[in-house]
């Protein structure tokens, strides 16, 4: 018994090591407020230094931002990536990866080769164009593969040179797109 319980609290230890190494705190857990986030990207621009949510939907928290390189299969032109991982209201995660080509042109083929992994589906539409923030946007539905088949939704669009892409684990539509419509982009 004693043996079961130790190996239960080395597995949580290391457990909570391994995580940590994979996720970088903000700091304080609040995006930094900026007055001046609008809807275009500025040609003097840093993933750094751009405030992408300036204030959450209800329910929503930051967790936390850390570099990614999962899109360099879909374009050469990757001038800077990150991801920022939030909790939406069902406490469930929420990823809002941005990445920085080197023009807009690369942006379109990233998005037009990111979409290309996906089949049809066999009934309905995978890819639906919505409209917000002023822009045109892709949302993707998938489905798991085996387990429930609960869709599970993503908004993909671009801003000039910029690339968003807002992935949720939730089966509600809402999750990923009112992250979308919060980046104001």
């Amino acid at each position: 018994m004693f043996v079961q319980k130790k190996i239960i609290i080395m597995s949580f230890l290391i457990s909570i090591v391994l995580l940590s190494g994979c996720i970088e705190d903000t700091g304080n857990g609040n995006p930094v407020n900026v007055s001046n986030n609008t809807s275009s990207v500025s040609d003097n621009f840093s993933l750094d230094s751009m405030v992408i949510v300036e204030q959450l939907p209800d329910g929503y928290e930051i967790l936390a931002t850390r570099s990614v390189s999962d899109y360099t299969e879909y374009s050469g032109n990757i001038v800077d990536e990150r991801e920022d991982v939030y909790r939406d209201t069902d406490n469930l995660d929420v990823f809002l990866d941005i990445i920085e080509l080197d023009s807009e042109q690369a942006a379109l083929e990233l998005i037009s080769n990111y979409k290309a992994q996906y089949e049809s589906l066999a009934i309905g539409d995978r890819f639906t164009t919505i409209h917000f923030n002023g822009h045109d946007a892709t949302r993707i539905t998938q489905y798991n593969s085996g387990g429930t088949q609960s869709p599970k939704y993503q908004v993909i669009w671009n801003n000039k040179n910029m690339v968003f892409n807002v992935i949720s684990n939730s089966h509600i539509e809402s999750s990923s797109l009112e992250l979308a419509k919060a980046t104001g982009y």
